[in-house]
């Protein structure tokens, strides 16, 4: 995979993140229903982020933060109900659909809260937790080292340098990445693959039993 490549889909992490872990344990109404994988016009990102900026002025207090030099030391506080928000406001604004901004407040508030029962069940069920390296050494083998031009143009857009794109304002996609990485290989051996079914939906029915775990034992 070309570096190109691997950051367009480091990219529609907010997709993945959205339909792979939120919905799922979830009764969808119409609305969440119609966020779905839609493909990103990258050649609007810069607009569709000064648009966000615009009218989330939340998001700018994370920023100032990280343009100050004051980074997170621990592995829960990646996480924020703005970020997520915001990614939710673009890839909304990039694929022109339109929600509520108390649906999309609400979402991000429950996305946000997934990402820690994710790392809670990981930990609880399976004995497996991420570290700070072993984020630090994800970033900078797989996304360090992309330079393309749309990725400077969406860190410009956040008056934001790669390093800081790629180590703070995005680190909370790679803690889950590097937490799919450890657990996925787990939960297809103790759930493998049946006959006939698809990759897609594969990959839902792992995620509903690694979520469902933890209730199970309670």
């Amino acid at each position: 995979m070309t570096a190109r490549n691997r950051f367009h889909l480091i990219m529609i992490c907010f997709t993945v993140l959205i339909a792979g872990t939120l919905l799922i344990k979830q009764t969808a109404s119409s609305e969440q229903q119609k966020i779905e994988t839609i493909g990103i016009d990258y050649a609007q990102m810069n607009q569709s982020v000064e648009k966000v900026l615009k009218d989330m002025p939340e998001i700018k207090g994370e920023l100032a933060s990280i343009q100050s030099g004051i980074h997170t030391s621990q592995l829960d506080q990646s996480f924020s109900t703005n970020k997520t928000e915001f990614r939710l406001r673009v890839k909304n604004n990039l694929t022109g659909q339109e929600h509520s901004s108390p649906f999309l407040r609400g979402i991000a508030e429950k996305q946000t809260d997934h990402y820690q029962d994710a790392l809670a069940i990981a930990e609880e069920a399976y004995g497996i937790t991420v570290t700070e390296d072993e984020i630090d050494a994800y970033i900078k083998e797989n996304v360090s080292t992309i330079w393309d031009a749309e990725k400077r143009k969406y860190a410009k857009s956040l008056q934001l340098t790669l390093n800081e794109l790629d180590y703070q304002f995005d680190r909370d996609i790679y803690v889950m990445n590097v937490l799919w990485e450890r657990v996925l290989p787990i939960v297809m051996q103790e759930f493998p693959r049946q006959r006939g079914e698809s990759g897609h939906a594969y990959g839902k029915r792992l995620k509903e039993e690694f979520f469902s775990g933890t209730e199970d034992s309670v």
